[in-house]
């Protein structure tokens, strides 16, 4: 019986930090209470308090189980760090964009991010949630220096530039989109999309273009 009611606990708790995403991405984290939540979990407002004391530690909760997104799309991916790095890269980037694009809780958790919150001392801060979910500036470094050393990209490309490209580039792009999501099909232009940033580098050798089928 007590393993059950830790299960149940356990269950209740997520089925509250699954609505807190829901209710924050909607209405914004400052306009969420946490009445608000509990509705929407199936719960009593009581039912909150045994799990959180405030709903900056729900929010806090979320980006704490959050995992970064290369390994959300991990399983997704074909190519190694063994094959072509410019390959390589593509196909994380459309990987990334298209599991944004088809997945509502991750597109939910980058709309808090970017336009429904307004951050302060009891909450993660912004600078740390994309330092644990955002842009790997790491894996992308690596990949661009075992370009350089293959020959692929021009030994003039800058990379830290490069890098803060991307990082312009590719926050800029999902901001935007989820504005106003109907504008485009970020899905099915994931691929044209990534191939015209990675067109702006100073590559000597571009990666043979294979648009997936749209799903």
């Amino acid at each position: 019986m007590a393993r059950k009611t830790k299960e149940d606990a356990q269950k209740t708790r997520q089925q509250l930090i699954e609505a807190a995403i829901v209710e924050f991405s909607t209405r914004g984290v400052a306009s969420t209470t946490l009445t608000d939540i509990a509705e929407a979990a199936g719960v009593t407002r009581g039912a909150i308090y045994w799990h959180f004391s405030s709903k900056s530690e729900i929010f806090n909760a979320i980006w704490d189980q959050q995992l970064p997104l290369c390994d959300l799309i991990f399983d997704q991916l074909s190519l190694t760090n063994n094959d072509d790095p410019l390959c390589v890269l593509r196909e994380r980037f459309i990987a990334a964009l298209q599991y944004i694009s088809r997945t509502p809780r991750q597109r939910a958790l980058l709309q808090i991010l970017y336009h429904k919150c307004e951050f302060n001392n009891e909450m993660t801060s912004e600078c740390e949630i994309r330092r644990r979910i955002g842009f790997n500036y790491d894996n992308v470094r690596m990949l661009l220096e075992k370009g350089l050393a293959w020959g692929i990209i021009s030994p003039q490309m800058n990379i830290d530039l490069t890098l803060i490209v991307f990082h312009g580039f590719f926050s800029g792009l999902i901001k935007n989109w989820l504005m106003n999501s109907e504008n485009y099909n970020l899905y099915q232009q994931a691929p044209a999309l990534v191939d015209n940033i990675l067109a702006t580098l100073n590559i000597t050798r571009v990666p043979p273009v294979t648009y997936p089928v749209a799903s």
